[in-house]
């Protein structure tokens, strides 16, 4: 594999950002459903960063649902979301899996970080 370019990142650059107008909208429509709020991290050269943190009260407690509600929004847009099957473990209760995206003939990586969902009960005053 040969070693990326400065030209490798505008040209996936341009491709994330163009994929990411046309997705974001319904993501953000199916999160909100399960009571979370979507928002983008990082520059988007490379691949495509998204945080989705607990919003309301009651939320969705299994992110594996709210990956598959993700999953289908994406696939209503582009008609090809797939998604690893393992969570990678990260700072502060932060839990990421890779969805990824084709359109046309590209494909886009997302990166989705999940913030946990604290139940009213477990909360600290």
């Amino acid at each position: 594999m040969r070693d990326r370019t400065d030209a490798d990142d505008v040209v996936q650059g341009a491709y994330n950002r163009a994929l990411l107008d046309l997705i974001l909208p319904p993501m953000r429509r199916a999160a909100k459903d399960e009571g979370y709020a979507i928002t983008v991290h990082g520059s988007l050269n490379r691949d495509i960063d998204l945080v989705a943190v607990p919003w309301r009260e009651h939320c969705v407690a299994d992110p594996d649902e709210l990956v598959r509600r993700l999953a289908g929004a994406i696939c209503g847009v582009t008609g090809r979301c797939n998604f690893r099957d393992q969570w990678t473990q990260k700072p502060h209760g932060r839990i990421a899996k890779t969805l990824l995206v084709w359109c046309g003939e590209s494909t886009a990586d997302l990166d989705l970080s999940v913030m946990p969902f604290i139940p009213e009960k477990e909360k600290t005053p």
